[in-house]
């Protein structure tokens, strides 16, 4: 009686774990050069995939357009970018979907700016070159950061450049200050010793972190999508009861200095895997500034009502899921 009472508790276990052991095919992601993904970068160093019943690798990339290729040349099976990335690229709603909200910064983004240009207020910017990547996130911001502070984007000189570039461009005088984050700015501060000031304005624009993924993916392997999202919000657990431990993982894993990533992830970062109502004010709001300034080729905008599926969040973390819908009859 006690051996059938034992294979019968066994085989209910079994059963009742078993989406989350069979698991799927390997699973690859593309993450960022910062620390926007740190919860999958802790849940892959930490094993919480694993526990889920998921192989997964992650491609740490130097940039957004690189995630970008390798989510669509079918090198990654997931993609985390951000909120302007998807704006700006051509991805079809049909085809491509947003299932969760990995993070949010309100500070992340800094102007950096030469003292000895003749720089100490914002104001002093009139006329001075800035150094930005074209038509990214730091581009947008910048211009409202100068809106915000009563100048426009025509009272200075932009020099476009690559995130890699921007720190030897400031060194050789080329430009007078940056509008960038993480570690082109860390160089940047570096080369200028003591000869520079930083602007920073947590009011200007939240800066949110997205995960993409393909909807056949989704409908065909929904229990290891939402393994997914249960491994990463066991990461998100652990960087807040483990944070020195956490530090240390994503410095060696983005290749930062640990001091840098203590000041970014304690004071810039803020980790809360969800879907809320903002999502579409915050894409929108990208999406027409694209249109304006010619960074996309269509014409109208799309409706991002139909690229986010709040679905799988909602089955794990209901109070995580804040969009609007309408109420069931």
């Amino acid at each position: 009686m006690k051996t059938f009472i034992s294979v019968f508790l066994f085989a209910v276990v079994s059963f009742y774990f078993q989406p989350a052991m069979a698991g799927g095919p390997p699973l690859t992601i593309a993450t960022g050069w910062g620390a926007m993904t740190g919860p999958v970068e802790i849940a892959q160093e930490k094993g919480f995939f694993k526990e889920q019943g998921i192989k997964t690798t992650t491609l740490s990339m130097t940039g957004d357009k690189q995630i970008f290729q390798a989510y669509v040349q079918g090198k990654a099976d997931v993609m985390c970018n951000n909120s302007f990335f998807i704006a700006r690229s051509n991805l079809d709603p049909s085809h491509h979907v947003i299932i969760g909200t990995l993070s949010y910064t309100d500070n992340q983004l800094k102007l950096l700016a030469r003292k000895s240009a003749g720089i100490d207020r914002v104001s002093d910017l009139k006329g001075k070159k800035i150094a930005v990547p074209q038509g990214s996130f730091a581009h947008f911001y910048l211009e409202k950061f100068l809106l915000f502070n009563g100048l426009t984007i025509d009272d200075v000189e932009l020099v476009f450049a690559g995130k890699k570039e921007i720190p030897g461009i400031i060194e050789r005088g080329l430009a007078d200050a940056t509008m960038l984050h993480g570690v082109p700015i860390a160089e940047t501060k570096k080369i200028l010793g003591e000869d520079y000031v930083i602007f920073q304005n947590p009011a200007i624009h939240r800066k949110a972190q997205q995960l993409v993924v393909h909807r056949a993916w989704v409908a065909q392997h929904r229990e290891q999508a939402k393994g997914v999202l249960r491994a990463i919000l066991k990461g998100e657990e652990f960087i807040k009861t483990h944070m020195d431990e956490s530090i240390e993982i994503l410095a060696k894993v983005k290749k930062y200095d640990v001091k840098d990533m203590a000041q970014t992830v304690r004071h810039e970062m803020n980790y809360y895997l969800s879907l809320d109502q903002s999502i579409f004010t915050d894409l929108e709001g990208i999406e027409q500034w694209a249109l304006d300034n010619n960074i996309v080729e269509r014409k109208t905008p799309r409706n991002y009502l139909e690229m986010v599926d709040y679905s799988l969040l909602e089955e794990i973390d209901p109070k995580r899921v804040t969009i609007i819908r309408p109420l069931s009859l």
